[in-house]
């Protein structure tokens, strides 16, 4: 959902080297050789691949997000809570990308973990990083403590997710970002949030490197600090080995940006998730794949081409998934978004932020059967009773 994107975003490498030995440590990881399949990114598009996916396993996390600076305020849907300040049921938020409410993810998903992305920056509120870091939000932080406390369940927060992606207005300044992050972590903890997984998200994103004309910038900038982060994530949309079509500056790809992250992450100690990714571009009910922005590729939803099921799922799915398998010790929590883009006023013509496509998994036969084959390999760990007790079996150093 990204909701503080405006930017036109959206091949095997060498597996890194990580035993069951030498597993990182992370809060509410589970085994080294599970992965958590996590789906999201809003109501509609969960409940639609739960109920039309029909054998597809329970998903093991449901993804939906929250503005912070609102979690307080009826004006914009308290920050996407479904409940207002009072801890009382209030109706969903919808900034356009379809209805929002983080109660009843909880509610219709009990047997799920909840990832939360947590939007900061400051386009949301002017100045607004710095003021967190000062205490001038500190209710907001009560309130999020309050409601995740409720949850009695695992949740992954990602706070400030994407913080490298230049399309989050304020993140650029580094201290203030890390500060702000901060004072959310050790708010929460103060307030006893003991249920809930620090996730610290790059957006990996070789657009973000064409918006900044090629410019290399170092993760380690932003980081928080060991003990602020129980999670490294990161975003994968295109495919890996896709360069920019709209201009001669060559950009690390997204396989060299996703790997880029796993080597941070193994340096830290901590675990990684694939905490957002759909094949951009690709619409899996009519078999195509089309230009995704003028700084890319194109006009997008130009240059539109047919692809077969089992091309598209060559071209995307399978360099991914192999990634993951390759990487399998490190790579704890795998989140996909299965929506039908253009749905959603955000993202639909004329595509202001980028065309995205319809990535429903049951939009297409062939495309279900090959997931199902996947996801019903042993590595993979979904939603039931038994999957809470898996997760907090190992909480994790911080």
């Amino acid at each position: 959902m990204k909701l503080a994107s405006a930017a036109f975003i959206g091949a095997l490498g060498v597996g890194i080297a990580c035993s069951a030995a030498s597993e990182p440590q992370t809060r509410f990881a589970p085994p080294a050789d599970r992965t958590l399949l996590i789906v999201g990114q809003e109501l509609g598009s969960v409940a639609d691949y739960v109920q039309h996916c029909t054998q597809c396993p329970a998903p093991a996390g449901v993804t939906t997000y929250l503005g912070f600076y609102d979690l307080l305020s009826a004006a914009d849907g308290f920050g996407g809570l479904g409940e207002d300040a009072a801890g009382h049921s209030a109706p969903d938020a919808d900034w356009g990308a379809g209805a929002t409410s983080a109660a009843r993810m909880l509610a219709q998903f009990p047997d799920a973990a909840l990832v939360l992305g947590l939007d900061i920056s400051n386009g949301r509120r002017k100045d607004g990083l710095a003021q967190i870091g000062h205490g001038l939000h500190d209710d907001k932080i009560e309130r999020l403590a309050t409601f995740l406390r409720a949850a009695q369940r695992p949740v992954f927060l990602r706070i400030g997710y994407e913080f490298d992606g230049m399309w989050n207005q304020g993140y650029e300044v580094r201290a203030t970002y890390i500060a702000a992050y901060r004072r959310i972590v050790d708010g929460l903890r103060a307030r006893q949030a003991n249920n809930v997984a620090f996730v610290w998200q790059a957006s990996a994103s070789p657009i973000d490197d064409v918006l900044e004309h090629g410019k290399r910038e170092k993760l380690r900038d932003w980081y928080p600090g060991a003990a602020y982060v129980d999670w490294v994530g990161l975003s994968w949309f295109l495919r890996p080995k896709a360069q920019p079509g709209a201009t001669r500056t060559r950009v690390p790809d997204q396989l060299e940006l996703a790997q880029e992250v796993l080597e941070f992450a193994r340096a830290a100690g901590k675990r990684v998730m694939i905490a957002e990714s759909t094949p951009q571009g690709y619409d899996l009910s009519t078999l195509t794949r089309s230009n995704i922005s003028p700084i890319w590729d194109g006009a997008p939803h130009a240059d539109t081409v047919k692809r077969s099921a089992d091309e598209i799922w060559a071209e995307w799915y399978e360099p991914l998934l192999s990634f993951i398998d390759a990487n399998r010790a490190l790579i704890g929590a795998f989140a996909y978004i299965n929506a039908r883009w253009d749905d959603q006023p955000m993202w639909a013509a004329p595509y202001a932020s980028g065309y995205w496509g319809d990535s429903r998994i049951q939009a297409n036969p062939r495309i279900q059967e090959l997931w199902l084959t996947e996801v019903r390999r042993a590595p993979w760990l979904h939603g039931g009773p038994a999957l809470f007790t898996t997760l907090t079996a190992s909480q994790g150093q911080r």
